[in-house]
């Protein structure tokens, strides 16, 4: 036992140390997809100004501002501020007359001009954050068939397990990003965060976010600000931004791997998704896709819950957290209120409340080993 924890905190420190400085891409690309890749990072790293369209109000002024650890394209501690109403009827108002549901914290100046950040209405019942997620490896995300998230719901609890998984489905099709999975394709999230985060029309999203909900001023640059090149350019860079690569594991790893499906983790964060053939990289059309999410729905139970609706997620419902690149994405959570993932495991409720009990009674040492895998990710 003595072997194996030490082998554990071995582990953890060694992926610890990790840390890229370049996006992780695809190998073997080709010239063309080598430059589209090149060409979106560029983009993707862009400082906006008011020249180029941001504001007139936004969150950040370049996507990589919150995307940046622990390379272009990944997670950090930054958040954005979502705020809504319950009304007596116990129906969700996202408060759009208002500025809602999304916070645009900063204002733009421009030609003494001053657009004044956007503040939580007094008369709002619901504030919560939200946790800057990673993108690596959404492109295969993006490809997945709906049939595949389909197969592996089970929203009556046919099997008795106490897991409900569900789609949120976005008029026929299936969603699958989002932390309550409410948006369908990669260019749709991509066009939501150019809109809500930095305040930039496209052809996907043409009007602009009306600053606390009242008239559009400061903002002079003709609608849409993209035209759709950056959009396209930004697309087609998280399209070939491979998932992380995982370090080499070792034998603490695989007890962990076992530890984790046994506790019924796996229940959800589940590697049984495979990728479409749409994927513009061959050797990945097809793959089983390392996910460790079934991107359904699932009640996590009050303490978790936010009280924002989306779709078809009510106020305590989310997406299944991806696990792949875990380790790299602290802290931890929608809202990231966990610093470890321990306390991650430990906050789950709802139909996650067994696994986490599970968990809760394992070993020191088996527990050590399951954090370990998860680090392996």
């Amino acid at each position: 036992m003595h072997r194996l924890v030490s082998a554990v905190f071995l582990v953890l420190a060694a992926i610890g140390a990790v840390r890229a400085d370049e996006p992780p891409r695809y190998p073997g690309l080709s010239r063309a997809e080598r430059l589209r890749f090149e060409t979106g990072r560029i983009r993707f790293q862009t400082r906006e100004t008011v020249a180029s369209g941001l504001g007139p109000v936004f969150n950040a002024d370049s996507c990589v501002a919150c995307h940046a650890e622990p390379a272009p394209g990944g997670a950090s501690a930054m958040f954005v501020t979502r705020f809504g109403r319950t009304e007596a009827s116990g129906t969700f108002d996202p408060m759009t007359n208002l500025g809602g549901p999304v916070l645009q914290a900063n204002g733009i100046v421009a030609d003494g001009c001053t657009v004044a950040g956007e503040v939580v209405p007094p008369d709002a019942t619901i504030r919560t954050r939200r946790k800057t997620p990673p993108l690596f490896g959404l492109g295969l995300v993006d490809t997945i068939p709906d049939r595949e998230i389909l197969r592996l719901a089970d929203p009556d609890d046919r099997d008795h397990d106490g897991i409900a998984g569900r789609p949120n489905l976005v008029g026929p099709r299936v969603g699958r990003f989002g932390w309550k999975a409410h948006i369908v394709t990669l260019r749709q999230f991509t066009a939501s965060a150019y809109a809500n985060e930095l305040g930039i029309t496209s052809p996907e999203l043409p009007n602009e976010v009306k600053p606390q909900g009242g008239p559009v001023v400061c903002d002079t640059v003709p609608d849409p600000e993209d035209d759709g090149t950056r959009l396209d350019a930004v697309t087609r860079f998280l399209l070939l931004l491979a998932p992380l690569p995982r370090p080499r594991a070792v034998a603490a790893v695989g007890a962990g791997r076992v530890a984790f499906r046994r506790v019924g983790c796996e229940a959800c964060h589940t590697k049984r998704l495979h990728a479409g053939r749409t994927h513009p990289v061959r050797s990945v059309r097809g793959r089983r896709v390392p996910l460790y999410s079934d991107l359904l729905l699932h009640d996590m139970g009050p303490a978790l819950g936010d009280g924002i609706v989306e779709g078809f997620a009510g106020p305590n419902d989310f997406r299944t957290a991806p696990l792949w690149g875990v380790r790299a994405s602290a802290p931890y959570l929608h809202d990231g209120r966990a610093a470890t993932l321990e306390e991650a495991i430990l906050l789950h409720g709802g139909e996650a409340s067994a696994a986490r009990a599970r968990f809760a009674d394992l070993p020191s040492a088996t527990r050590a080993a399951l954090l370990a895998f998860l680090a392996s990710l």
